[in-house]
């Protein structure tokens, strides 16, 4: 690339990313919104270090939380010319690192990446109490294990830390029992000689902190680190990030956004992000992209209004328009009942169809998957394309084609799965996504926020970020919408979210 290209591309940066792309040296967080172009920021950031000298492409790495985004830097990075950046998800990289140290450190075989961990569970339970467990109890099990490897819990100190933090318990066991559970889990792993998804970054760290050799063969191959969506990171994931830098290097770049930060109920906390400052004192810069380039003013509107409500609203950045467009100011729909809702939207989505909106440039989201099950019958009714997008860990979103979809490849009218469809998601599977006209259904106060009677505070603040990441997904157009009832037989009356009021 030269000067003159590089100038240009430059130049197409607004002054905040201008400066957060030529920052090149020591520590740097850049807070940015949704919508902000972050990833042109940072993809430019690191092209134009590797390009200019000032950083080696061999030891440059960008890691971020889902395949589908390193996939994206990678490719942008590509178009820049440069080929040699390592972009990878944590635990891709902390597994290639560790394959690399076991074969020349440890010299064993190394054990076998344990791809479902459900199997074991159910042996794991019926060790300690007896009996079979379903399916559903399975998977609430093996997320509470996986909620205390990324939280650092050891089986001995899981009932010490639930009794302090008041966690509920799945199945409603004690905390003895599912202490005793996670054990059996580990010493049946174990004698399988195999480990799990979260094993990988704990081995990983282990080694790093037992063998200065294997701290000098990975430290050596990061000396330029940038991690995106820095406010999901985990305590797993943070200590493995102090291991990759060493006591030396601050040549470290995070970028996240604190009203983004959906995933605490996994381990995410943006308590790195915010306060990274003081751990990497003093930063070299501190940027904030508040300029949203994705979403209408009339939608930034109604995003800064659900986050200036928040009795923590200075923890977030206001979001400023960077187009003076309008278009539709965002609406509140009622319905009397799950089924009409469903009937509503199917209906909206029929008149912009009509108008020659592509399928692709829609979607319907919904705090639970569950809620979109409704959703599905009634498009397939409707003769709707659509594409489920379900909740994931790790990009391993499972995909539901609808009933039209399906006909038309059986009956040749279509050649392949591969066409334009109207995307049904729960939030937490839209995020990082966008489209041009989203509809947000269920926006009901025992929705969003999720039985907030049961919750905590900091859990509500956590629905109000999450309502905000379903607004902030729209570009032109956000309808939202609730039902007053799950059905006509229903007795209990729905309220508007408090977050809308």
């Amino acid at each position: 690339m030269t000067q003159k290209t590089f100038a240009s591309l430059l130049d197409s940066l607004d002054s905040d990313q201008y400066r957060a792309a030529t920052c090149l040296q020591g520590p740097v967080r850049i807070t940015a919104v949704a919508g902000a172009g972050k990833t042109r920021t940072i993809t430019t950031r690191i092209a134009y270090a590797c390009e200019t000298g000032a950083w080696n492409p061999k030891t440059t790495v960008a890691v971020t939380f889902s395949t589908k985004a390193a996939l994206e830097m990678r490719h942008r990075l590509q178009q820049l010319g440069i080929t040699e950046v390592t972009s990878a998800t944590f635990h891709s990289l902390a597994f290639s690192q560790l394959y690399r140290l076991w074969n020349e450190l440890v010299g064993t075989e190394m054990p076998q990446l344990l791809e479902n961990p459900l199997d074991l569970i159910y042996q794991a339970a019926k060790q300690v109490i007896h009996h079979d467990i379903a399916s559903y109890d399975a998977v609430s099990i093996a997320e509470e294990i996986n909620w205390t490897k990324v939280n650092l819990i050891s089986p001995d100190d899981y009932g010490k830390v639930c009794t302090v933090l008041k966690r509920p318990i799945p199945l409603g066991m004690t905390e003895k029992h599912m202490a005793c559970i996670i054990d059996a889990y580990e010493q049946i792993k174990l004698s399988h000689h195999q480990i799990d998804f979260q094993d990988v970054l704990l081995l990983l760290c282990h080694l790093l902190e037992s063998s200065h050799e294997a701290a000098a063969m990975i430290q050596k191959t990061i000396q330029h680190l940038t991690i995106d969506e820095y406010q999901d990171i985990s305590p797993l994931q943070h200590h493995l990030v102090q291991l990759w830098l060493g006591q030396y290097n601050k040549n470290i770049c995070v970028v996240g956004d604190p009203a983004q930060t959906i995933y605490s109920f996994t381990g995410a906390t943006n308590w790195y992000l915010k306060n990274f400052n003081t751990e990497f004192s003093p930063l070299s810069a501190d940027i904030y992209l508040a300029k949203d380039y994705r979403s209408s003013q009339n939608i930034i509107n109604l995003a800064n209004y659900i986050l200036d409500q928040s009795p923590v609203s200075e923890n977030y950045v206001h979001l400023i328009a960077a187009s003076s467009s309008a278009y539709a100011i965002p609406t509140i729909q009622t319905y009397r009942t799950d089924t009409l809702e469903a009937d509503g939207v199917a209906h909206h989505i029929q008149q912009l169809l009509h108008s020659g909106i592509s399928p692709n440039e829609i979607a319907v989201l919904t705090r639970l998957n569950a809620q979109l099950h409704q959703f599905r019958r009634c498009f397939d009714q409707s003769d709707i394309p659509f594409t489920v997008r379900r909740d994931h860990a790790d990009d391993g979103n499972k995909f539901f084609f609808s009933q039209a979809i399906r006909k038309r490849v059986q009956d040749g009218t279509i050649g392949s799965l591969n066409t334009p469809t109207v995307t049904l998601s729960t939030i937490h599977a839209a995020k990082g996504m966008e489209w041009d006209h989203v509809f947000i259904c269920g926006v009901s106060d025992d929705m969003i926020p999720f039985h907030y009677r049961n919750m905590k505070s900091e859990e509500i603040e956590e629905e109000r970020r999450l309502l905000y990441v379903a607004v902030t997904r729209g570009k032109q157009q956000v309808q939202l919408s609730y039902a007053q009832q799950k059905n006509n037989n229903s007795s209990g009356v729905r309220m508007l979210s408090r977050f809308l009021q």
